[in-house]
């Protein structure tokens, strides 16, 4: 069989979560609204020698990786709003004066910093969730601070007596009732939110470019609703005399969201996967997986594998792709670990902070339910509460687990791409039962298309050299765009070198096989 042919007897069917939002798209429309900026001295000067050439054709011919591309390049905010605002306040300051004096001034600057607040916080890029707490924090001062006037100025028309015999015991009552449920409010809702606005704040990859790659990436889809696979077949012999005939199928997905998909740790403009299968002597011998910059593999006689209409195992590999992060898994798996790979300390620091939290506030809980779920889950795990996974196995009532740790979902309930068949035989989890509503119902744009269209990497598209990032540079690793499927990240010495499952695919085989046995 030619390449082509090969590629499609083995191409895999990607089965993703209910609410995943990004699917495998052709990189031409993502460098059609993306800009390019250098990271460099070296990256400006080489920009210098191709202006006004398109991006798609430019980027194959830049040397060396101090680039990166920018996805989202609107602003943030809208500066004509601030304009507006400024003119209506003024508008009113004026009329305020003209009709109640100085207290009329007051009043609309007062109203007008309030609008400020509902503005800077719609346009701000740090996390859209946590403007509950903001109000909240705002409700919990006005019941504290205004009545104060109230109880130091007597009334004319209501005796002292009446005043703070009966209204000042039930106003405490009031606000320590309401107090209870702010702070209730606030480990809730608020501190769970605490690591990714930690994270959005040292990142350029906030949830407010995740919400507008996904308004974005819904255009493309407008556009072009085929799913884009990229195949490219390696022929190589080992040291014994087999003949391997490796199937790559690479895959680019225009974001990764995990942190605001499934409290993932990272975010990061575009995304670069691979599903292999190897060949061995001409048979099918196992598939490769990747994640998150390693990878993994199963057999081929464990692979779960799509069916035909008749319920017979085809030679299509079913893989399940985790919600925001795009990993790809063997079978549907539900993984909660901070140890899913070597995250930065910033992250592991900020996670394992956020367990703690969660821990500790189940013994001031007022649901007396949920000290009883921590007491038992503390006496029958016998962890170490200071260790990373200690708070893996806790459990409420809301939210099935108490902590926010980083969270795979690789389910399989939502769209399905490749291979029909009989679809309704694989196995699938609900992605509902780990998530909040919030997060399983969120709304998605998917293909109308479920196959695939394959574009073949040989000859090479001048992408494929391409050694910058295919997203923003952020100060954090895991927060800046990955490099394209060739090329590794720089090295400590700035050398760009090819990755090995790309450069050395037999040697990337070897390696997973060597991790599998010494697991």
């Amino acid at each position: 069989m030619n390449d082509h042919d090969l590629l499609e007897t083995y191409e895999p069917v990607l089965r993703f979560a209910k609410s995943e939002r990004f699917f495998p798209l052709a990189v031409e429309h993502y460098l059609e609204r993306c800009s390019i900026l250098p990271s460099g001295p070296l990256g400006a000067a080489g920009l210098l020698f191709h202006l006004n050439e398109p991006l798609a054709s430019m980027i194959g011919k830049l040397e060396g990786g101090q680039y990166f591309l920018r996805f989202i390049n609107e602003p943030l905010y809208d500066s004509d709003a601030w304009v507006w605002l400024g003119g209506i306040t003024l508008v009113a300051a004026g009329a305020g004066y003209y009709f109640f004096g100085w207290a009329g001034v007051e009043i609309a600057v007062a109203l007008a910093l309030v609008a400020a607040l509902f503005l800077f916080m719609l346009a701000s890029t740090i996390r859209l969730r946590i403007i509950p707490a903001a109000f909240a924090a705002l409700v919990f001062a006005g019941l504290l601070v205004t009545p104060i006037w109230f109880f130091l100025h007597p009334s004319k028309y209501m005796s002292i007596a009446v005043e703070y015999l009966v209204l000042l015991p039930i106003y405490l009552i009031l606000l320590f009732y309401l107090s209870i449920r702010t702070m209730k409010f606030i480990f809730d809702r608020v501190i769970p939110e605490g690591p990714g606005l930690v994270m959005d704040m040292l990142s350029l990859a906030t949830e407010t470019i995740a919400r507008k790659s996904y308004f974005e990436y819904a255009k493309i889809l407008e556009k072009d609703s085929q799913p884009v696979y990229y195949g490219r077949v390696v022929r190589e012999q080992d040291a014994e005399g087999n003949n391997w005939t490796i199937l790559q199928y690479h895959f680019f997905y225009a974001f990764n969201d995990w942190r605001l998909a499934a409290n993932g740790i990272n975010h990061h403009e575009g995304d670069w996967e691979m599903t292999a299968v190897y060949l061995k002597n001409d048979s099918p011998y196992a598939v490769l997986f990747s994640q998150h910059g390693a990878g993994n593999l199963a057999l081929w006689e464990k692979v779960i594998k799509a069916k035909d209409k008749n319920e017979n195992d085809t030679t299509h590999p079913v893989v399940y792709v985790a919600l925001g992060s795009h990993a790809n898994y063997g079978k549907p798996e539900i993984i909660r670990s901070p140890n899913l790979y070597e995250a930065g300390r910033v992250q592991r620091f900020l996670y394992w902070m956020d367990g703690l939290i969660h821990y500790l506030f189940l013994f001031f809980n007022p649901s007396q339910k949920a000290r009883q779920i921590a007491l038992k889950e503390l006496i029958s795990s016998h962890t170490n509460f200071l260790a990373e996974d200690a708070f893996i196995s806790m459990r409420d009532e809301a939210d099935h687990y108490v902590v926010s740790l980083p969270m795979e979902i690789a389910s399989g309930d939502g769209f399905r791409i490749g291979y029909q068949g009989e679809n309704l035989r694989e196995p699938v989890v609900k992605s509902s039962s780990y998530l909040k509503r919030i997060m399983s119902d969120r709304k998605v744009t998917r293909p109308t298309v479920k196959e695939w269209r394959r574009v073949i990497l040989n000859p090479e598209p001048d992408w494929v050299n391409y050694k910058g990032l295919w997203g923003v540079k952020s100060s954090l690793k895991d927060e800046s765009g990955p490099p394209g499927p060739k090329w590794d990240r720089p090295d400590k010495l700035f050398n760009i070198n090819p990755r090995v499952r790309w450069e050395k695919p037999l040697e990337w085989l070897k390696g997973l096989e060597d991790r599998v046995k010494r697991d």
